[in-house]
């Protein structure tokens, strides 16, 4: 297939180049004129395997791509899909795996409801520099149609990303898993970035363990009423292995407030609340730590 890879941060690069290692054409998309530079001269490189791809600015790619694979942030969504949806056959389908609420609403917006495929990833890979990541471990890949229909396509890109290693499978339940990681970032990204503390550090503090785990409460309540039947045990069992076992990581959200980025407050606590007042669910843990979130985004983009 021939692939386009919007956003070559520590996510795209892994999936961009493992297909790339696995025969595909890959063709990756990012903003930043250096990171785009590097990956046309050295092509990617995964710990010490490397692949050979080509990049370029936003909006260059032009037509016959089977897939648009995108991992940029949540904010940058729609303007990603305006930009590069040209890069499509006018069959060719969109794949996202990002954080959040409301991607999906805003590709279906520029390529139809159709041209959707809608998952979750939790592959653990650390950006180095530009094309360059460092994995440790594994992980998987589920999605399914944005229309719930089944379709050929979904299985041939099942088994390519599987062929490349990387764990995949169609599941036709993924919205639940989708809920369930909504869910659990908006706990531990948002307390981890409220407090500066590490996963490890919010198990360990009574206080913001307490506020992590309301924030869990609310968001299974608000899945259940609307309508999507995540398992509450598996949500807090996710949350509590965390804590225990991965103490040192800082989440995405944490790693965005220490480098003076704006964060996905919008799709992820925000998505998750505007779910909550649509269905009168009450989320006063959610409210605040949205609330203080986009306090911090503000001070960001105002400065």
């Amino acid at each position: 297939m021939k692939i386009v890879v919007v956003g070559a941060g520590a996510m795209g690069t892994l999936f961009g180049g493992r297909l790339a290692r696995a025969g595909h054409q890959v063709v990756f998309v990012d903003t930043d004129p250096a990171r785009v530079a590097a990956i046309a001269v050295d092509g990617v490189w995964e710990n010490d395997s490397p692949a050979l791809c080509e990049a370029a600015l936003p909006g260059v790619v032009q037509g016959e791509a089977d897939l648009l694979i995108l991992f940029t942030k949540a904010q940058h969504t729609a303007a990603a899909m305006a930009q590069n949806a040209g890069a499509l056959r006018p069959d060719g389908m969109v794949l996202t795996l990002q954080n959040g609420l409301g991607n999906d609403v805003a590709i279906a917006g520029v390529v139809g409801d159709e041209r959707v495929l809608v998952g979750i990833t939790n592959w653990p890979a650390d950006l180095l520099g530009h094309g360059r990541i460092h994995v440790v471990g594994r992980g998987m890949v589920k999605f399914w149609s944005l229309t719930g229909e089944d379709n050929p396509f979904i299985h041939k890109l099942a088994a390519a990303l599987d062929e490349a290693g990387l764990g995949a499978s169609a599941e036709p339940s993924v919205k639940v898993a989708i809920w369930e990681k909504v869910i659990f970032n908006a706990a531990l990204n948002g307390i981890c970035a409220l407090t500066r503390m590490t996963v490890g550090q919010v198990g360990d503090f009574l206080p913001a363990r307490s506020l992590a785990f309301r924030v869990v409460e609310e968001g299974i309540a608000t899945a259940l009423a609307n309508g999507v039947a995540v398992d509450g045990d598996r949500v807090r069992q996710s949350v509590e292995f965390a804590m225990a076992n991965h103490r040192a990581h800082k989440p995405s959200m944490l790693q965005d407030v220490e480098a003076g980025r704006p964060t996905e407050v919008d799709a992820i606590q925000g998505g998750l609340l505007a779910a909550a007042d649509r269905h009168g669910v009450a989320s006063p843990a959610l409210a605040h730590c949205t609330a203080l979130l986009r306090s911090l985004d503000h001070v960001v983009r105002s400065s």
